[in-house]
């Protein structure tokens, strides 16, 4: 008889590759982390096509992106939006990642959260599972301004908030973006309740890109919050397009 696996949460594994990271903003070196999709060659550029639209859209947290070749086609690394909660756990800010989910936009603004998983209540990562069920709407936010699109929401101690504002500053002059919004302390952020004495940080989900593929017709194959890519081996989109 073979031994169960331990059940592994997903705000564990979040936790252990924040960790890890080693990403360095004002060097612009060290690891990330990432999410990974599989796609077929003859999609590669269609769904590079895609990435780059839902990039320029403002729909993602990186523009760079690696392209590993294997037996079953393309793999693509792009940037997880906890690559930010890393930095910022580097620089001592103790975030902590609440959950991810569903956000509302209207007429390009994101409005509130119409579902959300909490991280520490699942060992699927939310944001895969809306993902795989197509409630997603990127191509409709990215044409007319109105869809659902992926996000999540991290919490850290309202005195931090200042030291925050500085870090999301600093990652957005090298191109790390995607804050929805950051909130004031003890109160909701698009339509979610914080801890106490906390601010709440939204952050535009990196899977975007593949929610965008999908709607599109390319089939993918992903999994989010996968793994470490070393930033000096990613390719800014621009440059693959």
């Amino acid at each position: 008889m073979k031994k169960a696996l331990p059940l592994v949460f997903t705000l564990s594994r979040i936790e252990n590759l924040m960790h890890q990271m080693s990403f360095d903003p004002v060097k612009m070196r060290g690891k990330i982390i990432t999410n990974t999709t599989r796609v077929d060659k003859k999609h590669l550029q269609e769904a590079l096509a895609i990435f780059f639209d839902a990039i320029s859209a403002g729909l993602s947290v990186s523009p760079l992106i690696r392209i590993e070749e294997e037996e079953r086609g393309i793999i693509l690394k792009t940037a997880c939006s906890l690559t930010i909660c890393g930095v910022m756990l580097k620089n001592g800010i103790p975030v902590r990642p609440k959950g991810g989910g569903l956000i509302e936009v209207v007429e390009r603004k994101p409005t509130r959260f119409t579902d959300m998983l909490m991280y520490w209540a699942t060992t699927i990562d939310p944001i895969d599972l809306l993902t795989a069920q197509g409630m997603t709407d990127i191509v409709g936010m990215m044409r007319t301004g109105n869809g659902r699109i992926l996000g999540n929401l991290q919490e850290a101690p309202f005195p931090a908030r200042d030291k925050i504002e500085e870090l999301l500053e600093q990652l957005s002059a090298v191109d790390f973006a995607g804050i929805l919004e950051l909130g004031d302390p003890n109160m909701d952020v698009l339509g979610v309740s914080v801890e106490r004495d906390h601010v709440g940080i939204a952050l535009v989900g990196g899977t975007n890109l593949v929610a965008a593929a999908q709607e599109a017709g390319i089939p993918v194959e992903h999994q989010s919050i996968s793994d470490l890519t070393e930033a000096t081996l990613m390719t800014h989109i621009d440059e693959l397009i």
